[in-house]
């Protein structure tokens, strides 16, 4: 990493840490209460939307095209945002510029959006990540989201998951690379922990689905009776 790079996120981590940042968490324009800016506001999922995926829909439609060609083997995806624009931009600063501190701005915006919708959890876990990843990021992203997510809401949480092989980046790959790329790689920690239970996956950005229907094949495997999955933002259909 470049020093000005390295001494950038240092300093910026310091300011989150020591002073109360009433900004918006995408863009980082000042805001009352540190509330998304009415601008950012603009990406929040459209009220229409597929009812399997989250993926927007046009009005009288239920699920949207791809969900009527393909299995889902969750039962359902909530998404908040669109991955575009400035809410792109800090979840990619999230993921991959050291700026763990999002995770509790995120989380409390997961959390604004699990109380629209009428399911129930008796479970939060996470999309996991393997220990390479991990140590290049220093931490796993959805962990931190899903952690923060689960204090709260005073949700029990655990690592019900964990990736059992390094695979290349999804965002990398077609629709159908994902499914064959994902195939084998996550395994359940503990049976038990998950038995008959409903269980909410968190992860930062959802898009063909793959990796959530590769969670949600091995958790159904191992007992657990529904699968739902929360993500910040949600990509548009690609092929």
């Amino acid at each position: 990493m470049k020093v000005k790079g390295f001494l950038s996120n240092i300093i910026e981590k310091v300011e989150h840490t020591m002073f109360p940042h009433y900004v918006c968490p995408f863009c980082g324009d000042e805001t009352p209460g540190g509330e998304v800016c009415a601008d950012c506001n603009k990406s929040l999922i459209n009220p229409m939307y597929c009812e399997k995926c989250g993926e927007h829909v046009s009005e009288g439609s239920r699920v949207c095209i791809e969900c009527k060609e393909i299995e889902r083997l969750f039962d359902r995806n909530y998404s908040v945002y669109r991955y575009e624009n400035h809410v792109a931009a800090a979840i990619k600063r999230f993921k991959f510029n050291n700026a763990k501190y999002l995770a509790t701005d995120f989380a409390k915006l997961l959390a604004k959006k699990f109380a629209d919708v009428n399911i129930d959890v008796d479970i939060v876990t996470c999309v996991p990540s393997t220990k390479q990843r991990i140590k290049e990021r220093g931490y796993n992203q959805a962990a931190e989201m899903a952690k923060e997510f689960a204090n709260v809401l005073e949700l029990p949480f655990g690592e019900a998951l964990i990736k059992t092989k390094e695979t290349p980046h999804q965002i990398e790959l077609s629709k159908a690379e994902r499914l064959k790329n994902l195939a084998g790689s996550f395994s359940v920690v503990d049976n038990w922990l998950i038995k008959g239970k409903n269980v909410l996956i968190i992860d930062d950005v959802f898009t063909t689905g793959s990796t959530m229907s590769a969670c949600a094949k091995v958790l159904k495997k191992a007992g657990a009776n529904k699968v739902y999955c929360l993500t910040l933002a949600k990509t548009a259909l690609i092929n």
